[in-house]
């Protein structure tokens, strides 16, 4: 269980199939429900997360932008469902050494790897005028890879200054308590406390 923790962890980074967002949503654009419930002061965001936290601003290495670096990690799992916000930073000489695009299709690849996907769908999109990608795939997290896809996978990944964030969930193909429907409200929740 705690393989498959890590797994979710480094598979789910900050933290993208719906059209362009020119800033992250507005309380009114989400359902009552479904309003932010989570902030993270050092992370410099907020989100709406459907269960409590099990874990809060983690900070383990691990793979980001194809370098090992320290990645906070903010981590909820509900029955048969997982929550998932990272973050990492990249260094001046990475900036200045990398594309825009470079650097969110390394995210994009990373997510993808850690999570068993398989692409289905890549949207650009933008979160307070920070440009990112949103995925949705088909995942074999639950199983580690070792078998056919057993659930969907959907995440945004964007760059803020010089941090790579990802923004994911996995829900399996059982759908237990309608998980399915609240991928998109969790990912569109997003938001971050400041520019």
């Amino acid at each position: 269980m705690q393989r498959l923790s890590a797994l979710i962890g480094g598979a789910l980074l900050v933290g993208c199939g719906f059209a362009q967002l020119s800033s992250a949503p507005q309380s009114s654009e989400l359902s009552k429900d479904h309003q932010v419930n989570f902030k993270s002061e050092t992370g410099s965001f907020a989100v709406w997360l459907p269960v409590k936290l099990e874990q809060n601003d983690e900070i383990r290495a691990g793979t980001c932008i194809s370098a090992s670096r320290d990645i906070h990690s903010f981590f909820a799992r509900s029955n048969g469902a997982y929550w998932l916000v990272q973050y990492c930073q990249l260094s001046e000489d990475e900036m200045k050494k990398l594309s825009l695009n470079a650097i969110l299709d390394q995210a994009r690849h990373d997510a993808l790897a850690e999570a068993f996907g398989t692409l289905k769908k890549e949207t650009e999109i933008t979160v307070n005028g920070y440009a990112g990608r949103h995925i949705v795939a088909d995942s074999a997290l639950k199983s580690g890879g070792m078998k056919k896809p057993d659930g969907t996978y959907k995440a945004r990944v964007f760059l803020v200054g010089n941090r790579v964030y990802r923004v994911a969930t996995y829900v399996f193909n059982a759908n237990w308590g309608g998980n399915l429907e609240t991928m998109d409200e969790f990912l569109r929740s997003f938001m971050l406390l400041r520019p």
